[in-house]
């Protein structure tokens, strides 16, 4: 849990129970030596947190208890609002236990001790239907260590609590340990960039739901965590924070069958997707789109032509409107506006009904967060464009985005891979970039002795380079024109005698643009003046020169000037 200051007005309640059981749970009383000893992540820090563990196992009664104990010496008077502290959960789950307490040294190097009683603890039901249990420790301040623990009866037995490494400030020590019957598979994801210090693995014999019962522990620990920083450039910001994630993927509790809820791989989801009715439709002949194939499938055209036309054909005819989610895809066709996976998918189905190997892709974009083959993670997906698979090539297409070129997704879709949503060749594909954000600027020019510069630059841009100037400028009532509008109002010292941009094509388009001008020099002094040529999309510094950085930094597209 991230650090919370809330400045809002609780509902005092008291816990049933809580009074009794706050005594017998078990909190440390730290030496002396502790308040005294600096950690290295402890530089700068307002706070450092000694210990975070957590534990998530089934009783006797198959009811899952999860207990968490953390412990943090304060290190600033900024530091004291880690003190405060918010412990949420469903309104269906139970606090069976808390307690907390603060420690701090007196004049005599004694450890004095202060406890949170019961009644300084505030109850809201928020409008999520999250309840939120909110008290202060007191006796926080700078020096003190403070610890609290609480235990908790999860209501649903299959939600394994996912566990965060990684906080604000940085980690001494984080274990988090499951226990959990042989009967019961969890998928575990561990994100972030940090690995795990210890996976200590075992079995043990247990009593659980009446019976003895194989039951597996698993403890998994990360030491010296510095605190998470938020950075320009993160691809999926929540993925870099160190944390794993636990999905229930099947079980068979005693005497009932398996229940399946996961596939193993993203083979076996992308196989059972494209067996899903809705999918499947992609690879059935349809009778209302033979009239498109038969006007653009002309046999003396090479093929990849024809599949060409097809993109161009659905890309420049379709417009994406979301209210179309529920609408079949005749009812899309038809009309001309649908989703962008639904004008994906009739491409995708018009190359297979023209006798193309056309498949649907889903992808997840950079935003939403990475995606790794070996690492399956069936939530992932947020986005679905076309793939077509012509001479052992694999071309991607996105026809929902009219700027985009034959063969060009949008920059932060190339996210490592996609999968293939198909019976036949289900399975993760690699993403690369087809083409470069490339610009070339050639420029002839004299320069007077009064400080004036005649002469004419000339700008040829290709690949993504056409798709921003494009997505800039022709977007909704806006023109080429607009583009040269704005130059001269933007240079209003030029004397603009000719500006023009074209497109042209040449396998896919590309632009040329035209500037002749007269133009005073940047600045003067005495016998010098001073000039810069390049004036289109220069860099003043590198971007791959940060400050140091604890994140990837992401580049959205190979850029070449």
């Amino acid at each position: 849990m991230r650090k919370i200051i809330l400045a809002q007005i609780f509902l005092i309640f008291s816990f049933s129970g809580i009074g009794q059981l706050q005594d017998s749970t078990q909190l440390f009383t730290p030496s002396p030596e502790l308040f005294k000893t600096n950690h290295m992540l402890a530089e700068d820090a307002e706070a450092i947190i000694l210990l975070d563990s957590g534990r998530s196992e089934y009783n006797e009664n198959f009811e899952l208890i999860f207990t968490h104990t953390t412990r943090i010496k304060i290190l600033s008077e900024e530091g004291a609002s880690w003190g405060n502290v918010l412990i949420p959960h469903s309104k269906d789950d139970s606090l069976i236990t808390l307690a907390a307490k603060s420690y701090h040294l007196n004049e005599k190097d004694s450890v004095i001790t202060e406890q949170l009683m019961t009644e300084n603890i505030s109850k809201k039901l928020n409008t999520s239907g999250v309840i939120e249990n909110y008290f202060q420790i007191p006796g926080t301040m700078k020096g003190s260590i403070i610890e609290y623990a609480y235990q908790l009866k999860i209501s649903d037995w299959k939600l394994l609590n996912n566990w965060y490494f990684q906080k604000d400030i940085p980690v001494i020590n984080s274990t988090y340990t499951t226990e959990v019957p042989n009967y019961i598979l969890f998928y575990k994801f561990l994100e972030g960039i940090r690995s795990l210090e210890n996976l200590q693995r075992k079995s043990i014999k247990k009593m659980v739901n009446g019976k003895q019962t194989e039951v597996l522990i698993e403890t998994f620990k990360m030491l010296d965590i510095p605190g998470y920083r938020q950075e320009k450039d993160i691809p999926g910001a929540d993925y870099f924070i160190s944390k794993i994630k636990f999905h229930l993927a099947e079980y068979t509790l005693p005497g009932k069958k398996t229940e399946f809820l996961l596939p193993q791989d993203y083979e076996e989801l992308a196989f059972n997707w494209a067996s899903d009715a809705y999918f499947k439709q992609i690879y059935l002949r349809s009778s209302y789109l033979q009239e498109v194939i038969d006007r653009i499938y002309h046999p003396q055209l090479a093929k990849m032509k024809v599949i060409q036309g097809f993109y161009y054909y659905f890309r420049n005819n379709f417009t994406v409107d979301n209210s179309f989610n529920d609408k079949s895809l005749e009812e899309v066709y038809t009309a001309g506006r649908g989703t962008a996976q639904q004008i994906n998918m009739l491409l995708a189905k018009t190359l297979n009904q023209a006798g193309f190997d056309g498949y649907l892709l889903a992808l997840s974009t950079i935003e939403n967060r990475p995606s790794y083959p070996e690492l399956p993670y069936f939530e992932l997906f947020d986005q679905f464009v076309t793939m077509v698979r012509y001479n052992n090539t694999n071309f991607f297409m996105d026809a929902s985005d009219k700027n985009l070129l034959f063969n060009m997704l949008p920059p932060n879709y190339i996210n490592n891979g996609g999968l293939v949503i198909s019976k036949i060749a289900p399975g993760f594909v690699p993403l690369t970039f087809n083409h470069q954000d490339k610009e070339f600027v050639t420029a002839q020019f004299e320069v007077s002795d009064t400080s004036t510069i005649n002469g004419v630059y000339e700008v040829r841009r290709e690949g993504y380079a056409v798709y921003s100037f494009d997505t800039r400028f022709l977007s909704t009532n806006r023109s080429y024109n607009d583009y040269l509008i704005e130059t001269i109002f933007e240079n209003m010292n030029w004397n603009i005698k000719k500006h023009e941009v074209n497109d042209e094509f040449d396998n896919n388009k590309f632009l040329k643009e035209y500037l002749e001008f007269t133009r005073p020099a940047d600045s003067i002094a005495k016998n010098y003046m001073e000039i810069k040529p390049v004036i289109f999309n220069e860099f003043e510094q590198s971007p791959l020169t940060a400050e140091e950085r604890q994140n990837p930094i992401t580049v959205y597209v190979p850029i070449v000037r």
